[in-house]
């Protein structure tokens, strides 16, 4: 699946829904295990916390495979006008790839738009950062 291919499919699970307690389904997200699998989830945000579509889709991964490895993942969110925006994943999503297994620091591609795509590890430069101090 290419990247495009990942975004259009992310961007059609967007059925964003205001609720009384916040929105829902507002930000799509696809992911392509270690094994080539295609996992899909949104976001789901309430006043008792909010769950990321990035972390929706990793979850579902996880239910049904037992598998840990992302290999490629992007998140998507439209406006009012349904311009489609490729969003990179939030501090707690990036944390939560890197602790699902500790090989996704270097094995994981994060698509940012059609035509660029880092490594998780560039969004976390400093993961193992650990300095004892004097």
């Amino acid at each position: 699946m290419t990247d495009i291919e990942m975004i259009t499919l992310a961007a059609t699970l967007i059925a964003s829904k205001q609720t009384k307690q916040g929105v829902v389904a507002d930000v799509g997200s696809v992911l392509i295990s270690a094994s080539g699998a295609v996992f899909t989830g949104v976001c789901v945000g309430t006043n008792s916390g909010t769950i990321c579509a990035e972390r929706t889709a990793i979850a579902k991964m996880i239910t049904d495979t037992q598998e840990y490895g992302i290999q490629r993942i992007v998140a998507v969110w439209k406006d009012a006008d349904g311009a489609v925006f490729v969003i990179p994943p939030c501090g707690y999503c990036r944390q939560f790839m890197a602790d699902t297994d500790p090989r996704n620091i270097h094995e994981t591609v994060v698509v940012l738009s059609h035509d660029v795509a880092v490594p998780l590890r560039d969004l976390l430069p400093y993961h193992d950062w650990w300095q004892r101090q004097p």
